[in-house]
């Protein structure tokens, strides 16, 4: 009598993690057998992470593995694989507004990356406002909000901004 070796197929499980999502759910985690073909699922669950853009999964945190967009494909092999979602900084933009300025023209639109510092633009396209002297920008149309002078810096938020 001759006794053979049984074999079960091993089984892993592909899962996601948010990696700082702030909000929404990681796709669900899947078993497969050993050597499968696994495609990769998008941001299925709308994640979201405060000032920045989902762009992806890799298999480590911090973006040093394998990178894989939605509709990718991998070999599954021994053992379980977390893929976590990748973020880039969203872009805001900054805008002026002439608030009022009779002549002249307001600088132009810029975008700008989440957490960067912007230095607040001058009045180079000389507005100017009957019976007024142009004294900076604010953060709100009335002067009540937050009053930045050429050359200051404004951390970028998670926001458009405005400066009348």
């Amino acid at each position: 009598m001759t006794l053979y070796a049984k074999w079960t197929l091993s089984r892993y499980t592909v899962s996601y993690d948010g990696n700082g999502a702030t909000s929404g759910s990681v796709p669900a985690a899947a078993d497969y057998d050993y050597d499968a073909n696994v495609n990769v699922v998008g941001n299925t669950g709308s994640l979201v992470k405060t000032g920045y853009v989902w762009n992806g999964w890799n298999t480590a945190p911090n973006g040093s593995g394998t990178s894989y967009a939605a509709g990718d494909s991998f070999r599954l092999g021994e053992g379980d694989v977390t893929l976590y979602a990748q973020w880039k900084p969203g872009s805001f933009h900054v805008r002026y507004d002439g608030n009022g300025a009779t002549s002249g023209t307001p600088p132009a639109d810029v975008s700008y990356d989440y957490q960067t510092n912007v230095t607040v633009a001058d009045n180079a396209g000389n507005l100017t406002r009957t019976g007024y002297t142009f004294a900076g920008w604010n953060t709100k149309a009335d002067g009540t909000g937050t009053t930045y002078s050429a050359g200051n810096s404004i951390a970028m938020g998670a926001a458009d901004v405005t400066l009348f």
